[in-house]
């Protein structure tokens, strides 16, 4: 791609998180375009101009936007049972693919994208933000310089609680989105565990618990759970708990959920890895973030510095606490922009990482289903 030539993306699936994450990078990028946007919901043209840019048209069919509009790029951001119907339909067309996650339903969809995205040549990013949290960096360069040798532990929780307020919409549909909170949050938690440690997941054992059901009214004077969904049915998970082994030998813990209460912390990250050296330990919430270390030997922990990181607990409430790269060009869109302009062949994390990532939540249900240990992948 020259460097005059703008890139022209659509928007599959226009939301809060578009535009909480994938807007800010696609507006600010000086080669990126917003061409169109699909969702299913009909749009006001000259609304959507405003909020897009000039040149975007609006469809609410998938195949209407692909057949009547030019593009080079695709950010799907849908529920998670369109991801691989959009992603392929992209992939097809030889179009770059931004997709969410849980990556897909099942490994199987999963598996396809990736290797479909791989022969077509195309840059194809799973979004996993929370790799690009500078801390994050630091600390896969310390495991892999070997800061706690040679890891034997490592230990993970992601935990919000905003399923104690609502019902977690199509996110708690099993027909929608597969997976409930393992796919939610767990998808992120298993990818940190696979991106600090470098190592993968080999089995796993687990537990998961749906707390809270599709119930409207008042008993004792007190509401009780509120539904997005005005139909009721089968829900997902909204706990999981798993071990895991890993290839190297190293044990597992894991925790994630939406009804563990965090109060002003809002969502909380919490990783450790424990080797024969020492250990780091890794947090963030909304409150800030933070890495620290401690060899042995050492009485105290080490506070690992990183530029332009808030520690937690420094008063301040703040999204980009918990998630910063968003407007600057460290962040996952952004990344994927610069490196589809630059004609780069890799981008991380792809499609590659978010298979990788459904492997091991297909195996955790499994697991669970099965009450017993089982292999990933």
């Amino acid at each position: 791609m020259s460097q005059a030539e703008k890139i022209r993306v659509g928007i599959i699936g226009p939301s809060w998180w578009v535009n909480y994450w994938h807007l800010p990078a696609l507006l600010n990028h000086p080669h990126a375009q917003i061409t169109a946007v699909c969702g299913t919901k009909s749009r006001d043209e000259s609304e959507a101009r405003e909020k897009y840019g000039e040149n975007v048209r609006v469809f609410t069919d998938m195949e209407t936007m692909f057949e009547s509009v030019p593009l080079d790029a695709v950010v799907v951001c849908t529920p998670n049972d369109l991801h691989h119907p959009a992603t392929m339909a992209a992939l097809s067309r030889g179009l770059h693919v931004i997709c969410e996650k849980p990556l897909a339903m099942n490994t199987a969809q999963a598996k396809e994208m990736a290797e479909t995205a791989h022969a077509a040549g195309v840059l194809g990013m799973a979004n996993f933000p929370y790799r690009d949290n500078p801390n994050v960096s630091e600390f896969r360069r310390l495991v892999a310089e070997g800061y706690a040798g040679r890891i034997l532990h490592v230990s993970g929780q992601y935990h919000g609680g905003f399923g104690l307020n609502r019902a977690p919409g199509w996110r708690g549909l099993t027909e929608r989105s597969g997976s409930g909170i393992l796919g939610d949050l767990g998808s992120h938690l298993i990818d940190l565990a696979r991106f600090v440690t470098g190592d993968e997941f080999s089995s796993v054992c687990a537990h998961t618990l749906t707390v809270l059901h599709d119930i409207e009214g008042v008993s004792d004077g007190i509401e009780l759970v509120r539904t997005e969904n005005p139909r009721t049915g089968p829900r997902n998970d909204d706990s999981c708990a798993f071990l895991a082994e890993f290839a190297s030998g190293a044990q597992g813990i894991f925790h994630t959920s939406w009804v563990a209460y965090q109060g002003a912390y809002a969502q909380h990250q919490d990783i450790e890895v424990y080797g024969s050296l020492g250990r780091l330990h890794f947090v963030a919430n909304h409150s800030g973030t933070r890495l620290r270390g401690q060899k042995n030997g050492m009485k105290r922990w080490e506070t690992l510095a990183v530029e332009g990181v808030v520690p937690p607990d420094d008063g301040n409430d703040s999204e980009d606490y918990f998630r910063p790269g968003r407007q600057d060009s460290t962040g996952t869109t952004y990344r994927w922009l610069e490196a589809i302009h630059a004609g780069e062949t890799k981008i991380t994390p792809d499609l590659e990482d978010g298979w990788k990532a459904q492997q091991v939540i297909d195996a955790v249900l499994k697991a669970s289903a099965e009450r017993r240990w089982v292999p990933v992948g």
